[in-house]
């Protein structure tokens, strides 16, 4: 059975192999959440990021699902996250060896990519009102011809 040792906590806990890793800190009071992530948090779904974990040595747990990088890098349309490789979602990972958890990692934002995200969100803005200003007029000609 591994072994995991909450580095902040101070605590190391033993569990079975392909256990999920957010259901074993929450059975052990570990508190993955800070804030107002404690009652605004998926539920362990992988959509809303917020059970971020540092896997110290970068072992121990099983490989990185396509959701949840999604989720790590950011849930806001025009905010990028810097996603060191040894972070994770406590919720989609499975316990497969011994491993060492940090709660709560520190992240930092991406400059150049939110940059990129916010003008591509501003051009979006704007072709969406542009749509919907055109449908508006379209709509008006059908009632005129009515």
């Amino acid at each position: 059975m591994p072994n995991i040792v909450f580095v902040n906590e101070g605590k190391t806990i033993e569990a079975v192999a392909g256990s999920n890793l957010r259901k074993v800190a929450g059975k052990n009071n570990i508190q993955l959440y800070s804030g107002l992530d404690v009652l605004l948090n998926c539920r362990g779904n992988g959509l809303c990021g917020t059970c971020r974990i540092e896997v110290v040595d970068g072992k121990g747990v099983s490989p990185m699902k396509p959701i949840e990088e999604g989720s790590m890098m950011s849930w806001f349309p025009w905010m990028v996250r810097s996603v060191p490789k040894n972070h994770r979602l406590a919720c989609q990972s499975e316990l497969t060896n011994d491993c060492q958890i940090k709660t709560h990692p520190q992240y930092s934002i991406d400059k150049e990519a939110t940059k990129e995200r916010m003008q591509m969100f501003g051009i979006w803005t704007v072709l969406g009102g542009i749509f919907t200003a055109m449908l508006g007029l379209m709509a008006l000609d059908i009632v005129k011809l009515m």
